[in-house]
């Protein structure tokens, strides 16, 4: 019903210009600087929890390993790549959050074993990281987008806790070996969805986070056997953002609405 009573407020705006002002027309007209779709700035803030899971080779029975909270902040650009595609973006910002692992317990000829690092089962690691990322965003309507994004992060993995000892706890419970790693980099990406009630955006994300440095340094068990551990990881998120500047969509009717402003103020 609401959507159409807001075509028929569009006809009407139509029609009380020239006839000769059609929809071909309309579309090729070129729209002021001031008034760019989807050009526009945001701030916010999100929180949520860690799924943690290690990648090792050779090949370990990991489990995922909840971990929380996870919370950071970011600023958003959105603008029209290359002058032609309004659906771009890019994202800057700091999060806090997590890495790790934790070994599942399988069993074999009727013997369960779970498999330790160091002599313990699990290890978590605080993480303070930044991030760079490109988005995509589609919008649908005034109120709602769907949002890819890939980038790079990087960090710095702090106080390290190793639970279920496999026999007595030992220092490396809360302490970083020589042959452990401390940098962490890698590729991050996501998806999800937002709501957009201007000036004010919710947005719901799941991110996937693959580490490219491992937990340990390769060859320190042996220097002839390769074997590492990198995180892959899964972050929900949901976030409030501010928009620091008017936002105007890019639908075909919103790109529209905002030409026929343009022709009625000229009319006028």
């Amino acid at each position: 019903m609401g959507i159409h009573a807001q075509e028929t407020d569009l006809e009407k705006e139509f029609f009380s210009l020239p006839a000769e002002v059609t929809d071909t027309y309309l579309d090729s007209l070129s729209l002021p600087a001031r008034a760019k779709p989807n050009d526009y700035w945001l701030v916010g803030g999100y929180g949520g929890a860690a799924l943690l899971r290690g990648y090792f080779n050779p090949t370990r029975t990991t489990q995922f390993y909840r971990q929380s909270p996870v919370w950071g902040a970011s600023i958003l650009r959105y603008f029209k790549m290359f002058g032609l595609f309004a659906n771009m973006g890019a994202e800057f910002g700091f999060q806090h959050s997590y890495e790790g692992y934790s070994f599942k317990e399988y069993e074999t000829d009727g013997v369960k074993y779970r498999q330790e690092q160091d002599g313990y089962h699990a290890a978590v690691m605080e993480v303070p990281e930044v991030f760079f990322l490109s988005h995509f965003h589609a919008d649908f309507g005034e109120n709602f987008k769907l949002m890819l994004k890939a980038g790079i992060f990087g960090g710095y993995r702090m106080n390290i806790r190793r639970t279920d000892p496999v026999s007595v706890e030992t220092d490396l419970a809360q302490a970083f070996s020589d042959h452990d790693r401390r940098l962490t980099y890698g590729t991050q990406f996501g998806f999800g969805a937002g709501l957009m009630f201007d000036p004010f955006e919710i947005h719901l994300m799941a991110q996937g986070k693959w580490g490219w440095s491992s937990f340990y340094e390769p060859d320190y068990y042996n220097p002839f056997y390769y074997r590492y551990a990198y995180p892959l990881d899964l972050v929900l998120t949901l976030g409030i953002y501010y928009q620091l500047t008017p936002r105007r969509g890019h639908t075909r009717a919103q790109l529209r609405r905002m030409a026929r402003e343009m022709v009625s103020n000229q009319q006028e």
